[in-house]
């Protein structure tokens, strides 16, 4: 595999509650779906999964191929990436939530021997803990050649490429969140997010995928021969690693932020990010970006609109701008309804 393609690797940037209604999906394009997947495509994404939701109504929209001849479904899957960190931000709060856990509990105390830190896992959760990227590190971009991409990765041999301070995001802080899951849980990562969100929310498509090429994966381009959807994911594990549909991830923001711990989530900045868009409208999301794929989750402060963006092989800067086009449209035919 080229060192150019290994680049593109980098990340850009309670259950017992009742699963939401299921909103009415529409396969007509009503706020502009279809005409954002074909532009998306038309940008030079190979493929693109377009979903909204707003209040009890839901259009989605696919548009180009999830593989050579193979068009593009909306029921595709994607390697979610980053988007991932949100899921893992909930479970770490449930943790908290029933005692297992403090936000104020210093890493090194948690995973003994484990990374020489005094961040808590708070600042794991926010990216203030000052330990490096493991995913921007030469040594680990340089030792992901000839093919070791589809080898599986324990988390502690991760960390070995982020044994440098640094400021800001970091993927790095979302591993040791997956360890830590795993030491006070007492389950595997991808054990409790069945238990705890997937299983409970009917997310069928969501998972950490145990094969290289899941079901119904998308994709997106060939590099060089090499298939850019082919990979074990423990490469991003609890940090991006994760598989879902736009639906699904559109789902799980819609049930998450009408959950206690979902406005633990927003007040915290934990595994979300706060923003006000163009037009005025105050949004949480996260964007996503692996190895050919890449997206965007968003979901309006009043958690009337979810938009979720998916792209095979597409720039993340496209699917963050369609992403935004298409809440602030929403938020405009919103308000012509309320004076109408």
């Amino acid at each position: 595999m080229r060192i150019t393609a290994i680049l593109a690797l980098l990340c850009a940037v309670a259950c017992s509650s009742p699963a939401p209604r299921t909103p009415s999906v529409r396969p007509s394009p009503a706020p502009g779906v279809q005409a954002e997947a074909t532009r998306l495509v038309e940008a030079g994404s190979s493929g693109a999964v377009v979903h909204v939701r707003k209040g009890d109504q839901t259009w989605q929209a696919a548009a180009g191929q999830a593989d050579t001849g193979v068009p593009m479904r909306t029921n595709h899957r994607f390697r979610i990436a980053s988007i991932t960190k949100t899921f893992t931000a909930t479970l770490v709060l449930q943790q908290v939530e029933e005692g297992r856990l403090a936000l104020t509990d210093r890493v090194d105390k948690v995973l003994p021997g484990v990374i020489k830190t005094k961040a808590t896992v708070a600042d794991l959760l926010r990216h203030t803990s000052g330990i490096s990227d493991y995913l921007r590190d030469e040594r680990f971009v340089k030792d992901l050649a000839n093919g070791a991409h589809l080898r599986h990765w324990p988390p502690r041999e991760l960390l070995k490429y982020a044994d440098k301070e640094a400021q800001g995001y970091s993927n790095t802080n979302f591993i040791l969140l997956g360890m830590i899951l795993e030491k006070v849980s007492r389950k595997p990562y991808r054990e409790l997010l069945s238990e705890r969100i997937t299983g409970p929310q009917g997310l069928t498509a969501t998972e950490l995928p145990t094969d290289d090429l899941p079901k119904d994966l998308a994709h997106g381009n060939h590099t060089d021969g090499v298939d850019n959807a082919e990979l074990d994911s423990s490469i991003f594990w609890t940090a991006g690693g994760l598989i879902s549909t736009a639906a699904n991830v559109s789902s799980f923001y819609h049930w998450v932020f009408a959950q206690e711990v979902g406005r633990q989530l927003q007040t915290g900045g934990f595994g979300i990010f706060a923003e006000t868009l163009s037009c005025g409208r105050r949004v949480f999301s996260h964007s996503g970006w692996i190895f050919g794929y890449s997206g965007m989750a968003m979901s309006s402060a009043d958690g009337e609109t979810e938009v979720v963006v998916q792209l095979a092989s597409g720039q993340p800067a496209d699917a963050i701008a369609a992403a935004e086009r298409l809440m602030c449209t929403a938020s405009t035919d919103s308000r012509r309804r309320t004076t109408e």
